[in-house]
């Protein structure tokens, strides 16, 4: 049954139009309607090609791998990846179709159904692990003959390309960033569902430490805490309760879990940045909308997408690209930036 934007109106109880604007990247709908439009879209079996029949552009298939679900559908990080891909395929005079996979569903199902009809996979990444690389091979992925690029994680083990931000980069040179301003050491707000991105972000913050000169002997305050918003701020409140005394200063995970935990430091009466100073990472949209407003480690997220589909058209256009022996696998890491805003302040004795 082909699916319309009408009925994917009538499962969200918004208008036709609103989905129409959503679906082809228009202004009108904020980004949190564009989100939701997307993955119902994709959950009811979507085709974007839909929207042009008569379109002769080829069709790649942006891929979001869900395990937890957690870390990935409680931020806009997938959409604002899309908008980069979308960017760089209409160009290419790509198509690009929109699927969730569900590790929890049957593999080798999803795994006919996302190759059927494309040209190339982007795979979002994030919540895969090398375990989840392996089972999607066992279950046939490698039949199906076309390029595939990971986002936001990378693997040595299979010959694919991948395109990642610098996590350890970013996380120390927000953790450095606190240093500087005369905190004595940094706390690390810990996400309990750990990626690989997360655990590239804890050596980060190890590292600066070191580089800063306090001793490995002394321990790191770690509060660990929920990537869901709402879990987070219990997590961090029942810390708090049983008698935690936070230090002057916290590099968090993500965006999610820094502001959850300021919301929770300033209900037990803590003022950040007056008490605790924090810095997150992503700078997700969240940033400017908490008090005070975030400062962050800035992902280049809609480049990451970009990066992806340009390395996918090149192995779409030139299959014979990959050789046997690993050495022309891209490998791209793109750096981060400090964005310096209102929740770090110098430390005061």
């Amino acid at each position: 049954m082909k699916i319309t934007a009408k009925d994917i109106a009538k499962k969200l109880g918004i208008s036709a139009s609103s989905v129409s604007l959503a679906l082809n990247d228009r202004p009108g709908v904020s980004v949190k309607t564009r989100e939701m439009v997307l993955a119902e879209a994709a959950r009811l079996g979507y085709s974007f090609k839909q929207q042009n029949s008569l379109s002769t552009n080829r069709n790649i298939r942006y891929v979001i791998f869900l395990k937890d679900g957690d870390i990935v559908k409680e931020t806009s990080f997938h959409s604002i990846v899309l908008q980069g891909i979308e960017e760089k395929a209409k160009k290419m005079n790509y198509n690009v179709l929109i699927t969730y996979f569900y590790s929890s569903e049957k593999w080798e199902e999803q795994l006919n159904a996302i190759c059927e009809d494309v040209d190339g996979l982007i795979i979002l990444a994030t919540e895969m692990e090398e375990q989840d690389l392996e089972k999607a091979y066992r279950n046939g992925l490698g039949r199906h003959n076309i390029p595939i690029v990971l986002v936001d994680n990378a693997t040595n083990a299979y010959k694919i390309d991948c395109v990642v931000a610098d996590s350890v980069q970013g996380a120390c040179l927000g953790t450095t960033y606190l240093l500087k301003k005369g905190h004595p050491d940094v706390g690390y707000l810990k996400s309990t569902n750990r990626i690989a991105n997360f655990d590239q972000r804890e050596k980060g913050v190890l590292k600066a430490r070191r580089e800063w000169g306090i001793s490995e002997v002394k321990p790191l305050q770690v509060i660990n805490v929920s990537t869901a918003s709402e879990r987070a701020f219990e997590d961090m409140l029942n810390w708090l309760n049983a008698g935690g005394k936070p230090v002057s200063a916290f590099f968090a995970d993500n965006d999610i879990i820094a502001a959850a935990c300021i919301r929770a430091l300033k209900t037990k009466g803590y003022k950040v940045p007056e008490d605790v100073s924090i810095v997150g990472y992503d700078d997700m949209p969240i940033c400017t909308m908490v008090s005070p407003t975030l400062t962050t480690i800035r992902v280049m997220i809609t480049q990451l997408g970009e990066v992806a589909m340009m390395i996918l058209n090149k192995r779409i256009n030139n299959p014979e690209s990959l050789t046997d022996d690993f050495s022309d696998v891209c490998r791209v890491t793109i750096p981060t930036r400090l964005i310096k805003r209102d929740s770090v302040n110098d430390y005061y004795k």
